[in-house]
């Protein structure tokens, strides 16, 4: 097997950052080039060149020499101009000096990343799920720019949540009455964003986001979730909540409470009574007399499951949704046992599942 090389040049561009984690991943050794930077300053490639520009007389020879001296088999080249001068260089080189040049080049590499945003968009924007939950959507879809947007940011945010799941929360923003939308147990904020910014865009209310970010207030989830569980001391919560932070920061309706659901509680109370909550580095917003949708994701354990929808469900009005995340889950039947609870009884009048969410609406009665 060919022990690869890989060259990356121009390494100016932060399109090379990528795939320098890609390969370090992987082991393969990286070799950076520019014409314009005289070291490879943050960037973590095995060695660095120095390149002419390719309008230079002499940077095919150079190229070439530092191909032969390095071992380089494969080069990565994020820059459109460049990438084309080296494939017309490719291609004029015989077979036994040959090097592999990565494909496509880098303006049909943008669109393919781009256009699965638009295709994605553009299936939501067809949706009939609202009409078969409610008759008829009493919102229209929002325009498949907007849902390409959201699916860009959506996925460039860590987190577990799913394109399936991210469609179901694009339908039932159609069909929500007014008001605010509360998460228990938001991590990185990826649902969070894609609540926050539908919730803007349909002008329904403000997100509220409850969550310790903080090891010492975590619980165990059970005997099921013991390995899991062990992973808590390696995890840096601050870290993590730092990304929330960035991340919540790209919308204006959106705050946090950094604290367990039960202490969280008193907290919102007082902010739904004053009508404004303040977040450190968010700001403040808007808050509404109840909620219209509920997202429980924290602690799985059955008890702590049951006590988050007895804690917030009081303030989910008529007509909204209660969300219950890992419902469908591998590694413990706590939320299930709790949705199945609630199936049962008179509260909620319509359910579905997406992916490995329970979707509840509040009745009436």
């Amino acid at each position: 097997m060919v022990n690869t090389k890989l060259l990356i040049f121009p390494l100016d561009l932060d399109a090379a950052d990528p795939v320098i984690l890609v390969a370090n991943a992987l082991g393969i050794e990286t070799i950076g080039a520019s014409s314009a930077m005289s070291s490879p300053g943050n960037r973590t490639v095995n060695h660095f060149i120095h390149l002419p520009f390719i309008t230079a007389p002499g940077f095919d020879q150079a190229l070439l020499e530092a191909v032969g001296r390095h071992g380089i088999t494969t080069i990565f080249s994020p820059h459109q101009v460049v990438w084309r001068h080296l494939n017309t260089l490719l291609n004029s080189m015989p077979d036994n000096s040959r090097f592999e040049l990565c494909k496509p080049d880098p303006l049909t590499s943008n669109w393919q990343l781009f256009s699965r945003h638009e295709d994605w968009a553009a299936m939501t924007q067809l949706s009939a799920t609202p009409a078969w939950i409610d008759g008829m959507a009493t919102r229209p879809p929002l325009s498949r720019a907007c849902y390409a947007a959201l699916r860009r940011q959506f996925l460039n945010t860590p987190g577990d949540s799913d394109e399936e799941k991210l469609h179901a929360l694009c339908d039932i923003m159609r069909i929500l009455p007014p008001g605010d939308l509360l998460e228990v147990g938001c991590l990185y904020g990826r649902s969070a964003l894609a609540l926050g910014y539908l919730a803007s865009r349909h002008r329904l209310g403000s997100i509220i986001c409850v969550d310790p970010w903080n090891t010492a207030e975590l619980t165990d989830q059970g005997t099921q979730l013991a390995s899991l569980d062990v992973e808590r001391g390696h995890v840096n919560c601050e870290q993590v909540f730092r990304i929330f932070l960035s991340t919540a920061a790209t919308l204006d309706n959106i705050g946090y409470i950094r604290k367990t659901s039960v202490a969280a509680q008193p907290i919102y109370e007082t902010a739904r009574r004053n009508g404004r909550l303040d977040s450190p580095e968010l700001g403040s917003i808007a808050m509404a007399p109840h909620l219209s949708l509920l997202h429980i994701d924290g602690n799985h354990r059955y008890d702590h499951v049951q006590k988050d929808i007895e804690t917030w469900s009081p303030y989910l009005v008529s007509g909204g949704w209660l969300l219950l995340d890992d419902y469908v889950w591998a590694f413990g039947d706590g939320p299930k046992r709790a949705g199945d609870e609630l199936l049962d009884g008179p509260l909620y009048d319509k359910a579905f599942v997406s992916g490995d969410t329970l979707f509840l609406r509040r009745s009436s009665t």
